[in-house]
């Protein structure tokens, strides 16, 4: 009788482990493709964010400067700040130029405005004062006040966290003249001067009568509005109402909330003569700073705008280009495009950041405005 032989095959131990690690390599791949995945996922939805913020911050810039008032005043105010890095490698200045920009401009536009609070009444109107600029935090700081020691503790620096920390403030104070409010000129007390320009949304006042003030009223009002000092402001209001104050859990101020993460604004002007944006750093881009069109020894010397003349208005740009030339002349609507720091077109730059941190060092736009309208 025969019997059929059998044999009973299995994996040698050398199989084994050359199936396992090609199970290995097959996870491993799986993984990497899964993280990339989610990686890119990730910074796709930090740039769609980033990308509405852009879209959010130009068309508010559009809507606003298509309605320009070239008969009202404007007021520019440049402010730049040595960005100090140390030892520290998490900090690079937007522009990589060396210095940080904190600008902030204040202007009349014609518009469909309207109050965003409803109290005690919704008020609107077809003339507002609007003011742009980075504000201060809940407890009062301006942007250029976040900084923190370095590593090794021999200078300041700002932090990363800091700069998408900061937010793009808009003001918009309608006027409205028929409306029962405190006037301006007689505030007395810094609560009453940070009311009038953090929770007003009107000021009881005409444009030829706000040209037309008292200078040291003026001085003041513009210090309160931009943050900087603007001629020789007096005891009130003091510094600590000065600027735009956001506090995001604060009802009353939502309305000023433009964008929040906006690390670094900028604003420069097409001059005409020079065939340039003005005012810069470093002009010539050789690293010097003695043709710079900032005071950069003097913090209390900000250059600026202030337009029309008479009575008040005037440049105040450093640097070879502008030093002993006097542009009071041309401070009015006919001149407008030779005005340095105002000209043709407006030209605003700043850095954007996603509220998750994906992408560290933000993204830098520019966008420009033109005034020929």
């Amino acid at each position: 009788m025969d019997y059929e032989q059998r044999t009973n095959k299995a994996f040698t131990l050398i199989e084994l482990m050359v199936a396992i690690a090609i199970l290995a390599m097959v996870l491993s791949f799986a993984g990497v493709i899964f993280k990339v995945g989610i990686d890119s996922y990730r910074m796709a939805m930090a740039n769609a964010e980033i990308m509405q913020k852009f879209r959010a911050i130009t068309d508010q810039f559009n809507a606003d400067f298509k309605g320009l008032r070239k008969d009202g005043e404007i007021f520019v105010a440049w402010v730049a700040k040595e960005a100090v890095t140390a030892n520290y490698d998490g900090y690079r200045d937007c522009d990589d130029d060396g210095y940080e920009r904190f600008d902030r401009i204040t202007f009349f536009a014609n518009g469909d405005f309207y109050s965003y609070r409803a109290s005690p009444k919704i008020i609107r109107g077809n003339t507002a004062r609007i003011c742009y600029m980075l504000a201060r935090n809940i407890n009062g700081k301006r942007a250029e006040e976040y900084r923190d020691l370095s590593p090794n503790e021999t200078g300041r620096i700002l932090r990363e966290e800091d700069r998408r920390n900061r937010i793009l403030a808009r003001t918009q104070h309608i006027l409205a003249v028929d409306l029962s409010a405190i006037d301006p000129n007689g505030f007395n007390d810094n609560q009453q001067w940070f009311a009038w320009n953090n929770l007003n949304e009107h000021d009881t006042i005409i444009m030829e009568a706000w040209k037309n003030m008292p200078q040291k009223i003026k001085e003041d009002m513009l210090s309160v509005i931009t943050d900087v000092k603007v001629g020789s402001p007096g005891v009130v209001p003091d510094e600590s109402v000065w600027g735009t104050q956001v506090d995001l859990a604060e009802p009353n101020l939502i309305h000023l909330l433009l964008c929040e993460g906006v690390g670094e604004f900028k604003i420069q002007g097409w001059y005409d003569a020079g065939r340039r944006w003005v005012p810069e750093v470093d002009p010539d881009g050789d690293g010097k700073t003695s043709d710079s069109e900032f005071f950069l020894a003097d913090p209390d010397a900000v250059p600026g705008v202030l337009y029309p003349y008479p009575p008040y208005g005037k440049v105040s740009l450093n640097g070879p280009a502008f030093q002993g030339r006097f542009f009071q002349n041309i401070l009015n609507e006919r001149d407008f495009n030779q005005i340095p720091g105002l000209g043709r077109a407006l030209k605003f730059t700043f850095t954007l950041y996603d509220s998750r941190g994906i992408i560290k060092k933000g993204r830098v736009f520019t966008h420009i405005v033109y005034l020929d309208n």
